[in-house]
């Protein structure tokens, strides 16, 4: 019980930071996936391309090995980041590929018939995007959106490999300074889940509402 109070509040500022860099990493994360989603749909090829391989790339190899380049990799042409920031690069361009097929996958769930009413009716194709198809396609991947929160929240988890004070980062010292892995590990498993059991139900409710309107 002596050490659960000694780092009650050393996990606590782990989790201000943890929310701190999953916000962050969200809120641009969700920025670049849909320029990245728009790009994809709607740009020239070239444009296509990049993007495409960005998301395969992004996809296709290990989260750890992403974070290092960044953190590490560009010291060596002069960029200095510390920790945080790096962290919440790597987190925004994670998530911004599998943003990107989250808001591809909104789009193409609006039925063509919707454009092409609105191209009948002289509607131009970007006022016909940002005003019907975009805030439909929004409210159906709403639900997901909040799962994608859950992720980024267990994905920042990775930031306290370079030394970021989150959740993570504040227990293993504390198993350092005590040797209790055990106890203070579970002080983690459960300040995770304060901040991911909320947004889950969150998620599972909109999912409802959202099946209401189909």
């Amino acid at each position: 019980m002596e050490v659960v109070l000694q780092y009650l509040g050393p996990i606590g500022q782990g989790m201000l930071v943890t929310v701190a860099l999953t916000v962050l990493g969200t809120v641009l994360a969700l920025i670049i996936g849909l320029f990245g989603a728009l790009a994809r749909l709607y740009g020239p090829w070239p444009l296509r391309a990049v993007v495409g391989a960005y998301v395969e790339v992004i996809r296709g190899t290990p989260q750890i090995l992403q974070l290092f380049a960044v953190f590490f990799g560009l010291t060596q042409y002069g960029i200095q980041l510390d920790a945080f920031t790096a962290a919440a690069i790597w987190l925004s361009a994670y998530g911004g590929a599998y943003a990107v097929e989250l808001f591809r996958a909104g789009l193409h769930s609006i039925p063509h018939e919707q454009r092409e009413a609105s191209a009948a009716l002289g509607i131009s194709r970007w006022t016909t995007l940002r005003k019907v198809i975009l805030p439909q396609a929004l409210a159906t991947i709403l639900p997901a959106m909040v799962s994608f929160l859950v992720l980024q929240v267990k994905n920042s988890s990775l930031a306290f490999t370079i030394g970021v004070m989150d959740i993570m980062r504040r227990a293993e010292l504390g198993v350092n300074a005590t040797s209790q892995a055990t106890l203070l590990y579970l002080m983690a498993v459960a300040a995770y889940f304060i901040l991911n059991f909320p947004l889950s139900r969150l998620g599972i409710a909109l999912e409802r509402r959202v099946a209401q309107y189909r």
